[in-house]
């Protein structure tokens, strides 16, 4: 989750007085240590003050709790708006590279699924397990030429965008995450990372068959994917005593996360935060990413291990 561009969605509706008491609470946390959002909080008060906004009456409360109550139901919560959009925006990117290549680049070879056709049906076959868990509709994926495969790949991608637009199941229901293995359940806010996350590294495997060069998300998409990467962690490393893990990642979305990992030393670990998200989708080896660590070398070598088992294929 970025609580930064939560923050700035809501910002305008905070200014006002019109959020829900659990948001304005995050944006008056948020306030207290971002210069920046504080800045543009002071600038809409001062703008809502001209517009005489902070001298109006306030309603009775049943009347405000159930105002707002129905506008927060017409709308998804930001949080939900903005894991949404960053899915849709990868999978416009993918669509538009599958639209400008070659009939004959469908049959070009992938390492894990054996043609670049093969690649998007494994991700249409992921994005449908999704939407079965949320009782939507799954597209039947065609046996057949390359154009009906990805239509039924980009159709089921909008079934999820579409279904889940219209309504808020709570972003902690559980879902099942593409995996190699048996599927976990985890929280559909981080099924949603992962939609984006698979779709991304998708994309760049398609690149590279076809010979078009690899592209890099917004900082906020790499931040949410290393969140997803420091959740699921700590569970993936079992019983082993490994102690406090940091990962200190510079570059695009860069910053640090702390893993509880259970009893032992503390170590930490300095890589490109880019770089570790293509560990995380096994697009890196954990002996070839570059990074340096402290603490104990046998540790930071079974995180990295581990962490390049974490992705979908």
């Amino acid at each position: 989750m970025d609580v930064h561009d939560e923050v700035l969605d809501l910002i305008g509706a905070w200014a006002l007085d019109a959020c829900h008491p659990d948001e304005a609470a995050r944006v008056d946390a948020h306030l207290s240590g971002c210069a920046t959002c504080a800045a543009e909080a002071r600038r809409l008060r001062s703008a809502a003050s001209w517009l005489a906004a902070d001298r109006v009456i306030p309603a009775p409360a049943a009347l405000r709790h159930r105002v707002l109550a129905t506008a927060q139901a017409a709308r998804p919560a930001a949080l939900l708006r903005t894991l949404l959009g960053a899915y849709e925006g990868q999978t416009a990117l993918l669509d538009r590279l599958l639209g400008a290549v070659r009939a004959d680049d469908w049959d070009r070879a992938d390492p894990r699924h054996a043609t670049v056709g093969g690649v998007v049906a494994h991700l249409a076959g992921n994005d449908a397990m999704l939407a079965a868990d949320l009782g939507l509709a799954v597209v039947p994926l065609p046996d057949g030429p390359a154009a009906e495969v990805r239509a039924a790949w980009r159709e089921q991608s909008r079934v999820i965008v579409d279904g889940l637009a219209g309504r808020d199941d709570g972003l902690e229901r559980p879902v099942r995450l593409a995996h190699t293995g048996p599927p976990p359940l985890r929280p559909l806010r981080e099924a949603l990372v992962q939609r984006a996350f698979e779709t991304w590294t998708h994309l760049d495997d398609i690149g590279a068959a076809v010979g078009r060069g690899v592209t890099t998300p917004p900082p906020e998409q790499v931040r949410r994917i290393v969140d997803l990467a420091a959740a699921l962690l700590p569970g993936a490393l079992g019983d082993a005593e490994v102690g406090t893990v940091r990962l200190v990642l510079d570059g695009t979305g860069g910053g640090e996360w702390t893993l509880p990992c259970g009893p032992g030393d503390d170590t930490t670990i300095y890589a490109d935060a880019v770089e570790f998200t293509r560990l995380v989708a096994n697009r890196r080896g954990a002996d070839s990413l570059a990074h340096s660590a402290t603490g104990s070398p046998a540790v930071s070598t079974r995180v990295l291990h581990v962490a390049a088992t974490l992705g979908c294929d």
